[in-house]
């Protein structure tokens, strides 16, 4: 093949080698919201819009409208996730631990939260949450989060509140955060999530065999210019 020809080749195998092993990373809003378990449990774990929370130590429920509590949970009319404490059922040693290995990172941008009941003898539900998310590349950001207490069970008011989260939450690339319940500075205290927005960087895949094959034609041109140039 004359070197005249062969350049515009080269440069066009290039172009396309490029375009296929270019990481394919991007960002999409993502709402974990439970709505995959179908009815109030516990579990060592909970999983759900390709997330996993793992508590330190003891187990997570996923409670439907505030079921299966006394005095009544707080509920929203969906399912929710909930952290106990000691002495509850389920008990749960906090900090609990939201992570994926789906995602290479993520961003936070809402949450609804929530005491899980109102019980003044035993303390159970916290007055606080602590947010501590783990930046990608290493160091944390935190947010304290007042919890209202407002709780009618199922139906009439809104049990659950909308976080105000600080901006620097919609700017910053985590890759886990932890939530704890605090009474003054006593943890692990009782909660309630749901419906955490998130928006989630999602990882380029691997080159498909098409994309193999232009490697090979890039490689197989590059030998043939250096040949020619030697002439």
């Amino acid at each position: 093949m004359p070197f005249t020809r062969l350049v515009p080749a080269l440069r066009h195998a290039g172009a396309l080698l490029t375009l296929a092993l270019a990481p394919l990373a991007h960002a999409a809003p993502v709402v974990v919201d439970f709505s995959n378990y179908a009815s109030t449990g516990v579990h060592a774990t909970v999983s759900s819009g390709g997330f996993d929370f793992s508590p330190a130590g003891g187990s997570l429920a996923v409670a439907f409208n505030g079921s299966s509590c006394s005095p009544t949970c707080a509920a929203n009319g969906t399912t929710a996730l909930a952290v106990g404490r000691p002495g509850l059922v389920p008990a749960t040693v906090a900090p609990v631990t939201m992570s994926t290995a789906i995602y290479a990172s993520f961003r936070l941008t809402g949450l609804d939260y929530a005491e899980l009941s109102l019980n003044a003898t035993d303390d159970w539900s916290a007055s606080s949450l602590l947010l501590t998310g783990t930046l990608l590349g290493g160091g944390t950001i935190s947010q304290l989060l007042a919890i209202d207490g407002a709780n009618d069970g199922p139906g009439g008011d809104a049990d659950f509140q909308a976080a105000v989260l600080d901006a620097i939450w919609g700017s910053s690339d985590l890759v886990s955060l932890q939530f704890t319940g605090f009474i003054g500075a006593d943890s692990p205290h009782a909660f309630q999530l749901d419906n955490i927005g998130l928006d989630v960087s999602r990882v380029g895949r691997l080159p498909e065999p098409a994309s193999l094959v232009l490697v090979g034609l890039a490689l197989a041109a590059a030998s043939q210019t250096r040949r020619l140039r030697r002439r």
